[in-house]
């Protein structure tokens, strides 16, 4: 692991030439996602919709009632599937970014980074369930209680527990580029580099992402509306099968251009705070 001694430098990374370069670096090479996420998106794609359509378009719901139990099994190889070709591709995104030539990276390092980046995710999925069984615990405990002054302050206390959270998720992200990479960080490394930077991060992440969440949804909400599948009195019991592929496929690729898109932004903190470091300049 790299390690660094002392005080870290005073980099300010410039969230509008980060987010500027993350959508330069995707839409600009969008025939790249495809070629590096066409197999993750093709296993994961099956992995989401093949037991639903089975379910509902091959089989009748109420004949496989007995086996809903084994959904739950099937949830949880969704789950690892996603997060085994979620994080392969964001390791090859990486290396996109922060090699002149990723075609020539050396398949130790993909593997070796791979390992790490699923060993980071578990440790962020234990925190995330942590902390919704902190809020479900909670939210019994307010509704048990009623609204007093102690339910308040229960309220306050998950939410800002949310926002710690998330903020020190934030603050050890450097911990993928620097995996990708080849030079792993030790978190307490990782921690004191992004000093002064997390709320960028989050501020760069939040510019990046946000105008496509509302692009997509008006453009759903815009395509439901054409087909009348905008009201609860419009839409039936049991979607229509076109509209099942369409949600399955969207999702899926939502998926994989999100990480492509937070790949690119810590990839620029990672050449910023860190190469400009370690080089004097800023790579490229």
């Amino acid at each position: 692991m790299a390690a660094f001694d002392g005080e870290t430098p005073g980099v300010k990374v410039p969230v509008g030439e980060v987010a500027v370069a993350a959508y330069q670096a995707v839409f600009g090479r969008l025939g790249l996602v495809l070629e590096l996420g066409w197999v993750p998106v093709l296993v994961l794609l099956a992995a989401r919709l093949a037991p639903d359509l089975i379910m509902d378009h091959v089989f009748s719901r109420p004949s496989v009632i007995g086996a809903k139990d084994g959904l739950d099994v099937v949830s949880l190889g969704q789950a690892a599937l996603s997060l085994l070709c979620l994080n392969a591709f964001a390791v090859r995104w990486h290396h996109v970014m922060l090699f002149a030539n990723a075609r020539t990276v050396p398949r130790r390092l993909f593997l070796a980074g791979w390992l790490r980046f699923l060993a980071y995710a578990v440790v962020i999925y234990l925190v995330a369930i942590g902390y919704w069984a902190v809020v479900f615990f909670a939210s019994r405990a307010l509704l048990a209680g009623g609204a007093n002054a102690a339910t308040e302050a229960l309220a306050t206390v998950v939410v800002a527990l949310g926002i710690a959270v998330s903020l020190l998720l934030l603050r050890s992200s450097l911990l993928f580029p620097a995996a990708a990479s080849g030079r792993p960080l030790h978190w307490l490394d990782a921690w004191r580099l992004m000093r002064g930077n997390t709320w960028r991060a989050a501020a760069t992440t939040f510019l990046v992402l946000m105008p496509i969440v509302i692009a997509v949804g008006l453009l759903l909400k815009h395509l439901l509306a054409a087909v009348h599948l905008d009201s609860a009195e419009g839409l039936p019991a049991q979607p229509p099968l076109g509209l099942f592929l369409l949600s399955g496929v969207v999702e899926v690729v939502l998926d994989f251009l999100f990480v492509a898109l937070v790949a690119s932004i810590l990839s620029e903190f990672y050449r910023r705070i860190v190469l400009r470091r370690v080089s004097g300049t800023l790579p490229r």
